[in-house]
């Protein structure tokens, strides 16, 4: 039978990183805050490497680079599904969040200061507001949970 680790703590990592967004969002914290833009990619980054640490100790240090690298990246990969269907029905439960979010994106985004209409900014990031949020995601976590996989991978013990 096949090991589930990943699945415990990816979905640990999702959890934390909600958490952290709750506490974001009802603290009133600027989406631009550093250590809102930075600790849910640390949390993430350690638990697939500590997935991948406890994947080898169950396996004993019989497991592969290849297989080891693997669990990580499921790891990240199901951080990536639980928090985009976290986010998304967030979103439809606090759409104050949406809001909030399109208005600070807006308003920090590189054409801020020279946009002739900020209204029609805000009204085509509304229209893609899904796609780009879970675009995001995907390229905020992929990346990161990447690497640790790979440095998980190498600092395991292995065969």
């Amino acid at each position: 039978m096949r090991s589930k680790i990943h699945i415990r703590f990816g979905l640990l990592a999702a959890a934390i990183n909600f958490v952290l967004l709750l506490i974001q969002f009802f603290a009133r914290i600027p989406m631009a805050n550093p250590a809102f833009r930075f600790l849910p990619v640390l949390s993430l980054v350690i638990l697939v490497i500590a997935a991948c640490l406890k994947f080898s100790k169950d396996a004993g240090g019989e497991a592969t680079f290849g297989v080891v690298f693997g669990t990580g990246f499921r790891t990240t990969a199901v951080t990536i599904v639980i928090f985009a269907i976290l986010f998304i029905v967030f979103v439809q439960v606090a759409p104050a969040y949406k809001e909030r979010f399109i208005q600070e994106v807006v308003a920090a985004g590189p054409n801020a200061a020279s946009s002739a209409n900020p209204a029609e900014d805000i009204a085509m990031l509304r229209d893609r507001f899904t796609v780009s949020v879970l675009s995001g995601i995907i390229l905020m976590n992929f990346i990161p949970g990447l690497i640790a996989s790979v440095i998980g991978a190498a600092i395991a013990k292995k065969k």
